[in-house]
């Protein structure tokens, strides 16, 4: 999604998408985020003994915030064009 549209020549189509994406990204991040405080509320609820109920919304923050590593680069490329 954001390399197509970093690909465009003309500039004011390379900030539609970058627009696209970053509103894709966020709305993503919202929904992740829900669903770690869902989950947490759900789980603190039934009172679980341990801190093992923490790994899958820690790994479900992780897992969607590593993909930004290969934005940042990749706009980082873009910008030095």
């Amino acid at each position: 999604m954001l390399a197509a549209g970093l690909r465009q020549a003309d500039i004011a189509s390379r900030r539609r998408g970058l627009k696209r994406w970053v509103l894709f990204a966020l709305i993503w991040q919202s929904v992740v985020i829900a669903g770690v405080f869902v989950y947490a509320f759900a789980i603190t609820r039934s009172h679980r003994a341990g801190l093992s109920w923490i790994a899958p919304p820690v790994a479900a923050l992780i897992g969607t915030a590593l993909p930004y590593q290969l934005a940042v680069t990749r706009l980082a490329r873009a910008a030095r064009v």
